[in-house]
């Protein structure tokens, strides 16, 4: 994964704004805050993710980071604007080029990375359903930019 991180996050802020959400990040993701920041994803055929239930690749554009210096790529941004949009124990952690929303649900039954398309790009997409699967952990979902 060709990836401009943002920095890096110091363990105390993501315990800060586990605290805050009331939420527990996995491990993989905590050491990917901790080592990246988030960052832009290099934009190549190799940096896209396929989304089963569109039967597409997405482009990662921005996975998103805390205190980034940049509100749109802020983590707390998006969770301060789509929580209550959210499933329990989600948060909102990149986008795609697309628009779409790239959401780990942290815990539960319905762990994993989802590909949110809030603004229906595609026309599967209704009021009813435009939340689609991607990997079963973050790490899994990483390996698919590689």
């Amino acid at each position: 994964m060709i990836i401009e991180k943002f920095g890096s996050t110091k363990f105390q802020e993501i315990l800060e704004f586990q605290q805050n959400y009331s939420i527990k990040l996995p491990k993989d993701y905590i050491e990917f805050l901790q080592e990246y920041n988030g960052g832009i994803v290099e934009k190549d055929d190799c940096n896209k993710v396929f989304v089963e239930d569109l039967s597409t690749h997405i482009s990662i554009d921005v996975l998103y980071g805390l205190n980034t210096g940049s509100s749109t790529s802020d983590i707390r941004t998006w969770m301060n604007k789509f929580q209550e949009d959210l499933l329990d124990n989600s948060i909102v952690i990149g986008d795609d080029l697309m628009h779409g929303f790239i959401v780990m649900v942290c815990e539960g039954e319905y762990s994993g990375i989802y590909y949110w398309d809030d603004s229906y790009q595609f026309e599967e997409s209704s009021d009813q359903e435009n939340t689609y699967w991607i990997a079963e952990d973050f790490s899994t979902f990483i390996k698919q930019l590689v």
